[in-house]
């Protein structure tokens, strides 16, 4: 089922901007998540539905030091992503997935929660259309 979802921060800019609207689409159990989905994320940690970007699959080490991320020691080519100060290793577990948002150093997303790693459950939308905005267009 495909839906209209707000985007209510700006923690994704550049990407998605505070108050627009984006189309996604119910995810079932059986749907793949892959690094760099944008998806929705709908738990009591959370305080509603948000959007957010996959960096961290299943049993994977992400290792944030400033702007720069690695997953398993590999840098992670993110050129959405703005700097970020932040530093922190994290261990996803079996089953979950960690989430950033694009705006890092604006963003309240798995480095900033109590319970950082998201369970698959609680995914429940993917972003189907979105304008990239590093692709100009002419008028």
């Amino acid at each position: 089922m495909c839906r209209l979802t707000r985007v209510r921060s700006h923690s994704m800019a550049p990407t998605l901007s505070d108050g627009r609207f984006a189309l996604t689409r119910s995810l079932r159990r059986s749907t793949p998540i892959h690094r760099g989905d944008l998806v929705v994320v709908d738990h009591a940690e959370t305080g509603g539905r948000i959007v957010k970007r996959v960096i961290g699959l299943p049993g994977e080490t992400v290792e944030i030091d400033g702007g720069a991320v690695r997953i398993d020691g590999v840098p992670l080519d993110e050129p959405y992503a703005s700097p970020s100060y932040y530093r922190g290793i994290f261990h996803v577990p079996a089953g979950h997935y960690l989430l950033l948002g694009d705006n890092r150093d604006a963003s309240d997303d798995s480095r900033t929660w109590e319970q950082p790693y998201v369970e698959r459950a609680v995914l429940t939308d993917r972003l189907v259309v979105v304008r990239n905005p590093f692709v100009s267009r002419s008028r």
